[in-house]
C-alpha cells in the first residue's frame, strides 16, 4: 500500500494592515498580537536551530493564530506552510483517552472493568488489569515499541499493516511490575485501548474517533496515513538516514513506512496541522466534551517518574509553564510535537517540529514563550486601558461577574447619554449597551444576560454623550 502526497506548496504571504485578520480557520486575530507571537516564534526556531517550527493557539473568543516558520525541504527549497502536516506522535493519546472516556459516559464500558471482559488471554498480560490502569499508565505491561526486534521487523516489510492484538503477541514480554504498584509509560496500553473500541463498537479506533469527534469539529486535515487517506501536505521530516551525524531529507522512506504508522496506530499514527490539533485540545481540556464529572476523572493524576515536572492523568499530562496550569500531551516519532491547554487564559498552544534532533520536550520553551508574549500581549492592553485618560473612578461588581455586571460611578449628572461596551482582549467587541442618564449623585448601569459571553478576560469602557471616560478590566467566570 503507497500513498501519493501532493507536492509541497509554496508559503502563501500575507500583508497585513492595521487590525486586519490573520486568516486561519476563518478566524481573525489583530496585526499586534499576531507580529507578537511571529517573532517569538522565529526567534525559538532560530536558537533551537530546528528546520521547522509550526505553532497554532486558539483563544478564548475561538479566534486562531498559526504560523509556520523554517523549511520542508531544501531540492526543491520549499518553506513550511499553516497548511503543511505534521506527525503529531503520542498527542494521539488524548483523543484515545477521550474515545474510551466517552463509551465510558454512555455505559458501553466502565473504567474499571478487566481486560478479560473484553480481550481474550495473552501472555504477559495480567488478565485483571483495568481500563482505567491502561488509560493512566499504571498497568505494567512491557512496552512492544521498545522490543529490539520490533524495528528491524517493520523495517523489513514497510508496506505490511499490523493489527494491534499481532503486534503485542509478537513483541510482549515479561511485565515491569504488578498491576497499579507502580507507573511507567508504555504504548501497549493503548494498543490493547485501540482493541477494546473495536470490541465494543465494532469499528476500528480511528473510524470511532473521526465519528465521535474529527468530523463533527471539521477538524479535515488529521488522519493515519496506513488505514485513511492523507489530503493534506506535509512537512518533510529530517532525520538520519545513513548514520554520518547529519540529518537529511527523510520524506520518501517516511511517508512509505506504513509498517510503522499502523504500529503507532491509537498509541501515535496521526498526521495533522497545528491549528486543528489546537482546536481539539482546547474543545477537549475545557469540558466542551465530556462531562464535568468525566474531565474531573481524567484529570486526576498521578507521579510519572522519568517525565520532567509532569504528572499523569487519563491518556493527558499536567505540567506547568510560567506558573500556569496546563494539560495536554507531547508526542515524538522522529517529528515532535506538543500541545496545551491554559485553564486560566482558556487557552490552547500547540507546536510541531520536523526536526528528528529535538523531542517533544525541547519544544517546552517554545511553548512557555508564545504563552508569555501572550501575557505581555494582555498587559499591554489592559494596562493602559486600565491606566490612560481615566477621567474618573469606574466600579465593576461583581467582578468576576456570571450573568451580570454593573458599573457605578459618581458625577457626569449633566450628561444625556450613556453607553457601555465590552471588548475582549483582542480589541473586538462584545456588546454594547446605551442608557439614558438617569440624573442621580451615583450612576448604576446594568449589563445582564451576559451567560453567553466565553471565560477571560475583559474589558468594559464607559462613554458619556459618546466620549470615552473609563476603562476598566473585568473577568468573566
Amino acid at each position: 500500500m503507497k500513498l501519493k502526497m501532493k507536492n509541497i506548496s509554496v508559503r502563501l504571504v500575507l500583508f497585513l494592515l492595521w487590525f486586519p485578520l490573520l486568516k486561519s480557520n476563518g478566524q481573525g486575530v489583530p496585526f499586534p498580537l499576531d507580529s507578537m507571537l511571529s517573532k517569538s516564534l522565529d526567534s525559538m526556531q532560530v536558537v533551537l536551530n530546528v528546520k521547522s517550527l509550526s505553532a497554532a493557539m486558539q483563544f478564548p473568543d475561538t479566534a486562531v493564530w498559526a504560523r509556520a516558520t523554517g523549511i520542508s525541504s531544501l531540492v526543491p527549497l520549499d518553506s513550511v506552510t499553516t497548511s503543511d502536516v505534521y506527525l503529531i506522535g503520542s498527542v494521539t493519546k488524548t483523543m484515545t483517552s477521550a474515545c474510551v472516556l466517552q463509551l465510558a459516559e454512555q455505559g458501553v464500558l466502565n473504567l474499571d472493568d478487566s481486560l478479560y471482559q473484553w480481550i481474550d488471554t495473552i501472555q504477559y498480560i495480567n488478565p485483571n488489569i483495568t481500563i482505567r490502569q491502561l488509560l493512566r499508565h499504571e498497568s505494567g505491561i512491557y512496552d512492544v515499541l521498545s522490543n529490539p526486534a520490533c524495528q528491524p521487523t517493520l523495517l523489513g516489510d514497510q508496506d505490511s499493516i499490523w493489527d494491534p492484538i499481532d503486534l503485542i503477541q509478537t513483541f510482549i514480554a515479561p511485565p515491569q511490575f504488578n498491576p497499579g504498584a507502580a507507573w511507567s509509560y508504555s504504548n501497549t496500553n493503548y494498543f490493547l485501548l485501540a482493541q477494546i473500541i473495536r470490541e465494543a463498537t465494532g469499528n476500528y479506533f480511528y473510524q470511532e474517533l473521526r465519528n465521535r469527534f474529527f468530523a463533527p469539529l471539521a477538524m479535515n486535515t488529521i488522519a493515519t496515513p496506513s488505514f485513511e487517506t492523507l489530503t493534506s501536505p506535509v512537512a518533510h521530516v529530517w532525520m538520519d538516514l545513513n548514520g554520518d551525524g547529519i540529518n537529511d531529507d527523510a520524506h520518501n522512506f517516511y511517508i512509505n513506512y506504513l509498517s510503522l504508522n499502523s504500529v503507532a496506530g491509537a498509541a501515535g499514527g496521526y498526521f495533522a496541522t497545528p491549528t486543528d490539533v489546537t482546536r481539539w485540545m482546547r474543545t477537549y481540556m475545557r469540558g466542551d466534551i465530556l462531562s464535568a464529572a468525566t474531565m474531573t476523572e481524567a484529570k486526576t493524576t498521578v507521579a510519572a517518574p522519568g517525565l520532567p515536572s509532569t504528572i499523569y492523568g487519563l491518556g493527558l499530562m499536567r505540567k506547568f509553564f510560567a506558573g500556569y496550569e496546563a494539560f495536554g500531551h507531547g508526542g515524538d516519532l522522529a517529528y515532535a510535537a506538543s500541545s496545551w491547554y491554559f485553564p486560566l487564559r482558556d487557552l490552547s498552544i500547540t507546536v510541531f517540529t520536523n526536526d528528528s534532533k529535538n523531542n517533544s520536550w525541547t519544544l517546552v520553551p517554545v511553548i512557555t514563550v508564545l504563552l508569555k508574549t501572550y501575557n505581555n500581549y494582555l498587559a499591554t492592553l489592559t494596562g493602559i486601558s486600565d491606566l490612560a485618560n481615566n477621567q474618573l473612578e469606574l466600579q465593576t461588581f461583581p467582578n468576576p461577574f456570571v450573568d451580570e455586571l454593573q458599573i457605578r460611578f459618581a458625577g457626569l449628572e449633566n450628561c444625556k447619554k450613556f453607553e457601555v461596551v465590552l471588548n475582549n482582549t483582542l480589541g473586538q467587541q462584545v456588546l454594547a449597551k446605551q442608557f439614558s442618564n438617569p440624573g442621580q449623585a451615583e450612576t448604576v448601569l446594568s449589563l445582564s444576560g451576559l451567560s453567553h459571553v466565553p471565560g477571560g478576560i475583559y474589558l468594559v469602557s464607559l462613554y458619556a454623550d459618546g466620549n470615552p471616560i473609563a476603562t476598566k478590566r473585568v473577568v468573566r467566570l
